[in-house]
């Protein structure tokens, strides 16, 4: 009886190359692109044919924003008019907050592991944002320590909510002409970055306007209790339409568990029922104090709270907007653009100085970031001066005083400074420097320090540029797949430029926040590198900036540019699914899918208007196998259930699939720019076309070390003459 051969052992080899083909596969010939949320017909009843164009073809910066304040004051004066016909003041229909749930928490899956835990002492020396003590990226969002005790008390956050003439005696958008930094308060909400930014464009009364572009005057009637605003988001300006309802930390008399009502009772008992109840409110529930998120530093004044209102409902909820980078915010309100500094990087401290700092509220906004302690415990010996860990500021001013260098900033807490040299109090003041400097002691959060100390403490500075109505942008939006390795990829983006001019180039990828619970198990950090068309040395290179962004600021000549991606991409397994989201949630928060899902949707549209243009080679090889498809070829073998793709494959197990939505931004002082993007198909990148190393990058080096080949033409090929046969051989090693 004849025994059946061993099959062969499989080497450590084929397990490897096995494992690749099944994780990352081959390189796809097809365009990749993000799932869809809603289905297809619904998504088209909602939009129809006005679906997001993703090209932006040389226009004034102030184009789109103009547009949106147009079609917002539109919008309100038919609600206003409807709103006195009927007599009722304005109820917001798709952000009303009596709904807790809808307007505070953010999509979510099944409940997810938590990602392994990462040791203290691996990070504690880190200083950029890319590393803190929890393996994560760092964003800025404490909360003031009083209202974060409250927060620990009450489980249930904010306790009502209430309509703005409930809650102040005498309401006023603005009290003074002029908004100033000191308004503002940050509260229980995470958003020091929203409320720090914020706080940049109210430092000096020649910039209020930035305030008022935001929530311009013909975009409300507090009467109607009806309030429009407009942000930056993905390159374009958008409006939101809120009611006049805020959250309350105190819950309504009658809301009070036994045991708080019954200590008021106690403590009241000598007055009427009815005037205690009064006065329960007005303890608790009247003016800016009562207020739970973000409020005005006036007891009367509302503008701060109903901004941050219409910021959190923009991106679907309160818990969208806790944690994030200034320089984005500042990018959020001005439309303007963000460069990262960090502190420990800089080569010219003198350069910075003169050059950025003493330009602040002229042509740029600065904001500035601490970083994560390695100990979140409190400072008992106060070692640390008053600066809080993972915190945002502002920078208010800069200024040379007698030989110092000094800075003005901002907590946007409103209070909790910095105590060391040129603090409030401090020996280094005198009656000369008060008035010289126009401060006066207090505690409001705003202070002064040395600008070494300044550097020494906080490790990254974002610095916004400001664009004038002399810029004009360009924009082209696409949809590309980023590999594993975080190679450059295969597509590119090309411009041209007619006349010599500053240029801010920026690489985004879509702004997540928007669509929080959608946005995968997938991070991009994003960088690239500038070349003259057909020059293989590059320019300059443009690094992340924040989550979103790369940029790079460089003055250029008349020509044609390329622009290289190198996107890296990290999967996050213990994060839900987009599917397993939607399968979540389509019956218990069905109004919060689908207007999430709708923001998604609309956003990633944006990278798929080349997704009718095929590839030349791919559209031929299509169909040449079309052709060459035999028709009496045998049926491929029945899928059983067991063989099918598992929807609910372990995330490190299942295929590498990155897709991403990127933009290309051109900013262009005085003239425009014209964009492109270049597919180059994956099979036709030789060494001669595919990006070169990067000049420090280590493996570029190594490459050195391989022996290089040499082409010899064969001896029966040199007979034959012209026509020489090539053949590599190994080049001949040095003994």
């Amino acid at each position: 009886m004849s025994v059946a051969p061993t099959p062969p052992k499989l080497t450590s080899q084929d397990v490897i190359d096995k494992f690749w083909e099944t994780h990352i596969g081959k390189k796809a010939s097809k365009i990749a692109k993000p799932p869809s949320v809603l289905p297809k017909n619904v998504l088209t009843q909602m939009v129809g044919n006005n679906m997001p164009q993703g090209i932006v073809t040389g226009r004034p910066v102030t184009e789109s924003y103009d547009i949106a304040v147009k079609e917002c004051e539109i919008k309100i004066r038919q609600i206003v008019a409807e709103c006195r016909r009927t007599n009722t003041k304005y109820c917001d229909p798709h952000f009303d907050l009596d709904d807790m749930e809808y307007c505070l928490a953010a999509l979510s899956g099944k409940q997810d592991p938590a990602p392994p835990p990462v040791p203290n002492q691996a990070v504690i020396l880190e200083v950029t944002q890319k590393v803190v003590s929890s393996g994560q990226q760092i964003a800025w969002g404490n909360v003031q320590p009083d209202q974060a005790a409250q927060e620990a008390s009450s489980s249930s956050g904010p306790a009502c909510a209430k309509r703005v003439g409930a809650i102040f005696e005498d309401p006023k958008f603005h009290v003074k002409k002029d908004v100033h930094v000191k308004d503002l308060r940050q509260g229980a909400e995470g958003d020091c970055w929203f409320i720090a930014s914020l706080g940049s464009l109210c430092v000096e009364e020649r910039f209020s306007h930035l305030v008022e572009r935001i929530c311009p005057p013909q975009l409300r009637d507090e009467k109607v209790g009806v309030y429009g605003f407009v942000f930056h988001r993905d390159g374009e300006w958008v409006s939101e339409i809120i009611d006049d309802k805020l959250y309350l930390s105190a819950p309504d008399y009658d809301d009070c568990d036994d045991s708080r009502r019954a200590v008021w009772d106690s403590a009241h008992c000598r007055l009427d029922p009815e005037v205690s109840r009064k006065l329960y409110r007005k303890t608790f529930q009247t003016g800016s104090d009562a207020l739970h998120f973000a409020s005005c530093a006036h007891p009367q004044e509302t503008w701060v709270p109903l901004l941050e209102k219409a910021f959190a409902k923009a991106h679907g909820d309160f818990e969208a907007i806790a944690g994030g980078w200034p320089g984005e915010g500042v990018e959020d309100l001005t439309g303007g653009i963000t460069t990262e500094i960090v502190s420990a990087d800089i080569l010219d401290r003198d350069q910075l100085w003169t050059e950025s700092f003493l330009n602040v509220n002229k042509e740029f906004l600065f904001g500035a970031g601490t970083r994560h302690y390695g100990s979140s415990s409190e400072d008992p010996v106060g070692g640390r001066q008053g600066i809080q860990d993972g915190h945002a500021y502002s920078v208010l001013r800069a200024v040379e005083y007698k030989g110092e260098r000094l800075l003005m900033v901002k907590n946007p807490w409103g209070d909790t400074e910095w105590n060391g040299r040129w603090s409030d109090g401090s020996k280094e003041w005198t009656a000369e420097a008060l008035k010289e400097l126009d401060f006066t002691f207090g505690n409001e959060g705003i202070f002064w320090m040395p600008y070494e100390s300044f550097l020494e403490r906080f490790v990254e500075i974002w610095r916004a540029r400001l664009f004038t109505e002399d810029w004009n942008v360009s924009q082209h939006w696409t949809t590309i797949q980023v590999p594993w390795s975080g190679d450059y990829n295969d597509t590119e983006f090309e411009f041209v430029i007619t006349e010599s001019t500053t240029t801010v180039i920026v690489l985004s990828q879509l702004d997540g926040r928007y669509f929080g619970g959608l946005t995968g198990q997938y991070d991009f950090d994003l960088a690239f590198r500038l070349h003259v068309a057909g020059e293989s040395e590059y320019i300059v290179r443009g690094y992340s900036s924040g989550e979103r962004s790369a940029v790079a600021e460089v003055d250029l000549e008349p020509g044609t540019y390329r622009v290289l991606l190198q996107i890296e991409a990290f999967r996050r397994p213990w994060r839900p699914k987009i599917e397993d989201v939607v399968k979540e949630n389509w019956l218990d928060r069905r109004d919060k899918l689908i207007r999430i899902g709708l923001s998604y949707d609309l956003a990633h549209a944006k990278g798929k208007v080349e997704e009718a243009v095929m590839p030349k080679k791919i559209e031929k090889e299509t169909e040449k196998k079309s052709e060459e498809k035999k028709p009496n070829a045998p049926p491929p073998p029945p899928v059983h259930e067991d063989d099918s793709d598992d929807e609910d494959e372990d995330g490190d197990d299942a295929p590498w699939n990155a897709p991403l939505v990127v933009s290309l931004r051109v900013f262009c002082h005085k003239t425009a720019a014209t964009i492109k993007v270049i597919r180059n198909d994956a099979e036709e990148v030789t060494a001669e076309t595919k990006p070169g190393l990067d000049v420090d990058d280590p493996e570029k080096d190594a490459t050195k070390l391989v022996p290089a080949e040499t082409v010899v033409p064969t001896a029966a090929s040199a007979e034959a003459g012209k026509e020489v046969e090539l053949t590599l051989q190994p080049k001949p090693q040095p003994v």
